[in-house]
């Protein structure tokens, strides 16, 4: 049977006599590692939901890591909704606009004075103007996925984690 989390830190604790350092040092880099899985799983869940490049939603992730003096980490995701011409290479057709396997009804590409730079847009009316950038919404689904990463699996990686650092300043240590 497998030992309980408290216990196996414990022993462990006991047989090595670590110090404070070594604990803060584990803990740092439990924390590092931990928040490093947690943005790469969080980036696999979304692209896979919403069907968008992976290097995209790693993109929008960053990580401010733990150190000596602050030990904590902290992600940054921008989730705010992805213009379509972020996603790929852009086909006009006659139906809209498509990239990959997305077809957008009603979009256009334009490039528009005001940035110079080409996008996809589809019109708000009947009318010629006012138009809008055609994006992809994905807060919802990011907020959904973290939610269900932050119970018990993040706290269990975190223990592996600290686990494996702890050991292995031991086995420094001894």
């Amino acid at each position: 049977m497998q030992q309980s989390y408290e216990k196996q830190i414990n022993d462990i604790l006991k047989t090595i006599n670590a110090l404070p350092e070594q604990i803060q040092k584990a803990t740092i880099l439990a924390l590092n590692r931990t928040s490093e899985w947690l943005k790469g799983r969080i980036a696999k869940d979304i692209s896979k939901e919403k069907i968008i490049k992976l290097k995209i939603i790693r993109d929008k992730i960053k990580i401010l890591r733990a150190d000596k003096r602050n030990i904590r980490t902290n992600l940054n995701c921008d989730f705010k909704n992805i213009p379509i011409i972020e996603l790929g290479k852009v086909k006009q057709n006659a139906i809209g606009t498509a990239v990959g396997n997305m077809t957008f009804p009603h979009a256009f590409i334009a490039t528009m004075h005001k940035g110079g730079k080409e996008n996809v847009y589809r019109r708000t009316t009947k009318k010629r103007f006012p138009v809008k950038v055609v994006k992809i919404p994905i807060y919802d689904a990011a907020s959904k996925i973290i939610e269900n990463l932050l119970g018990t699996e993040t706290k269990q990686v975190f223990e592996k984690r600290f686990l494996h650092e702890i050991t292995r300043i031991s086995g420094a240590i001894a």
